[in-house]
């Protein structure tokens, strides 16, 4: 390992590397809050998919917002739902869908509300697709109406997009008097520090930083960022030459912190631009049995051995170099086992084998990798933007693809819930017309026909008797046949005579005194079933109609399913090949960073080499020197 202006080379390109770190990584926190500004839902559509929409299902109230947009069920949120189907659009990547609701949104709104979540909203869309300048106008436009948590994030928007075009001045001044919530309060001063020290000026960079590396908190999240800024701040004093305000801020870091390793390695540089090489070893003896995939223990093998050498101790720095060579050719020897898995397809697959499937998370991000062989390398990878993004993508399609085989299987379904309703038509289809043949209701009709002029024959003549009872017609067929009998003129039946015209008249007496009522009555009961078939008339006219549109509207079903499922089978096609690319687009990605693993272990392999080539020169030279002239 060279010594002087080599390493103090090599030195501010790590540092430099890690602030560039600090600024992709940590200057925004891992989740986004949703946006609850509290609305008042005056659309049952509309809150069925807020419900959705708060219950992290996305997907589903994504699909619900576009079904009732497209019905007009949610008049009353039109903007509110545009905005929140914009925001949908958003988090599944679909920028191109995002921006232009946005924009409509900006050219059709009055509400500032509104446009300022439109502006806020398509700002986010183009830094994400990098559009760093015209993120940056698009968040300059937005006003003083934004929910609190996105007045927060706003600004760290507005600063990131500063920093990404190198204009860390106006980036420190976006931050510097600006307060939000209280847990974006430390990312801001990370950011604020980092702002500064990129745009050298150490000191306030250093101010803020310190702030933030100073924090008290049981917070894992946040002891987490306290040593990012401590790391970051260490190897800003490292770049600076200031060992001694670096080792200090480097001894906050956790020692079993995930930053221990680079803060570990950084004491001893510390120690070592100090010329304390003996106690540079501590540190770098300690990192030299942690994980040599960390680039961090890695450069520690060549760092222990350089620090023997400075001490004049050549035969342990041959001992360590030795052993830092059979490390890395161990290492590269199962990192070549590694990419060799990687291409053959089994590492994704791998990764998603204990994920839920379902679709829809927002920022969603693998959070656990499998335990198997690969698994300390995939730390390193799983930390990868791109990586994960194009995980989550794979994910997201593995998800889909299992959304349209459940619909081809209720396609099915639906295809017997038609055969049966085709069954159940044609089964019933001859017992109702026969309750409503033509035949029927004509009898139905004769009949009634028939009644009424009876009714009105009685009417006409005041046929009293016609409205008699049963028992009361018995009665009277049976007086009048006895007017008929011949022993009913004999001069011994006078008596009887006159006891049968008692009967007879009192008989008629009652028929004519309930005449009028029973005619009434008669006339009302006609009324009733002249409803009767009049609803039976209805009802076989509405069967003649609807035995019609019944088949057609089966048949319509029917159409509609075999359009669907052709869809269907074009969609899942589509969602094969894209798993498929995506598959291949992260293979690519693991054995690149596999590869670039490995060549850094290589890099180190040849430094380490090379160093103790140049130790056995000058031992040879020293003994050639120290040898007799003849």
């Amino acid at each position: 390992m060279r010594s002087g202006a080599g390493d103090r080379s090599k030195l501010a390109a790590a540092s430099t590397f890690l602030v560039g770190v600090a600024v992709m990584l940590l200057c925004a926190p891992a989740a986004t809050a949703r946006d609850k500004p509290g609305i008042e839902v005056r659309d049952m559509h509309y809150g069925e998919v807020l419900f959705h929409f708060y219950q992290q299902d996305d997907f589903t109230a994504l699909n619900h917002l576009l079904a009732a947009r497209y019905a007009g069920r949610i008049s009353h949120h039109d903007e509110e739902s545009e905005l929140l189907l914009g925001g949908l659009f958003l988090a599944y990547g679909q920028h191109r869908q995002a921006g232009e609701i946005f924009d409509r949104l900006l050219s059709e709104s009055a509400d500032k509300k509104v446009r300022d979540r439109a502006w806020f909203y398509l700002g986010k869309v183009r830094f994400q697709r990098g559009l760093f300048a015209d993120a940056e106008a698009a968040l300059r436009q937005v006003g003083k109406k934004l929910p609190k948590r996105l007045a927060a994030e706003h600004k760290l928007l507005l600063a990131q997009s500063l920093m990404n075009q190198d204009r860390f001045d106006e980036a420190a001044t976006v931050l510097e008097q600006w307060k939000g919530p209280g847990d974006w309060t430390a990312y801001a001063r990370l950011n604020l520090g980092v702002a500064f020290v990129r745009a050298g000026r150490l000191a306030d960079g250093a101010a803020a930083l310190d702030r933030v590396g100073r924090i008290s908190t049981r917070s894992d999240e946040l002891r987490s960022l306290r040593d990012k800024a401590n790391l970051a701040l260490g190897y800003a004093f490292l770049q600076s030459e200031q060992p001694e305000a670096a080792r200090d801020v480097l001894s906050r870091v956790r020692i079993n912190g995930p930053f221990s390793n680079k803060a570990l390695l950084g004491v001893g540089w510390a120690d070592a631009l100090q010329a304390d090489y003996r106690n540079a070893l501590v540190p770098w003896l300690e990192l030299r049995d942690r994980d040599l995939l960390d680039s961090a223990v890695q450069e520690s093998l060549l760092a222990v051995p350089y620090a023997f050498g400075r001490l004049q101790a050549h035969g342990s720095a041959v001992e360590h170099y030795l052993t830092a060579i059979g490390a890395f050719d161990t290492e590269i020897a199962r990192i070549d086992q590694a990419i060799e898995r990687a291409r053959t397809g089994e590492l994704v697959p791998a990764l998603l084998q204990t994920d839920d499937p379902d679709i829809g998370r927002w920022y969603w991000q693998l959070q656990d990798v499998p335990d198997n062989a690969d698994a300390r390398y995939l730390y390193h990878l799983v930390a990868n933007h791109d990586f994960q993004d194009g995980l989550r993508n794979f994910r997201d399609l593995l998800a889909l693809g299992g959304y349209l085989r459940d619909w081809s299987t209720k396609l099915d379904t639906f295809e017997d819930i038609l055969d049966t309703r085709t069954q159940a038509y044609e089964q019933r289809v001859p017992v109702v017309e026969a309750s409503f043949s033509a035949e029927n209701l004509q009898e139905l009709h004769a009949r009634r026909d028939a009644l009424a002029a009876r009714l009105d024959e009685i009417a006409r003549e005041r046929d009293v008797a016609g409205l008699a009872t049963t028992a009361e017609r018995q009665q009277w067929e049976l007086l009048s046949s006895l007017e008929d009998s011949p022993a009913w003129s004999h001069a011994g039946a006078a008596d009887a005579r006159d006891k049968h015209r008692l009967l007879k008249g009192l008989l008629a007496w009652n028929l004519d005194r309930d005449y009028k009522l029973r005619l009434w009555q008669q006339r009302s009961a006609l009324g009733d079933l002249d409803q009767v078939i009049a609803r039976a008339d209805a009802a076989a006219a509405k069967m003649n109609a609807v035995k019609g549109d019944i088949p057609a509207e089966i048949d319509g079903y029917r159409a509609r399913l075999a359009e669907l499922r052709p869809r269907l089978d074009r969609m899942q096609s589509g969602v094969t090949v894209a798993l498929g690319g995506q598959r291949e687009h992260l293979q690519m990605l693991a054995v690149t960073e596999l590869e670039a693993q490995r060549e850094r272990l290589a890099t180190y392999r040849v430094q380490a080499r090379f160093a103790l080539a140049t130790i056995y020169d000058r031992a040879n030279a020293t003994a050639a020197n120290q040898e007799p002239q003849p």
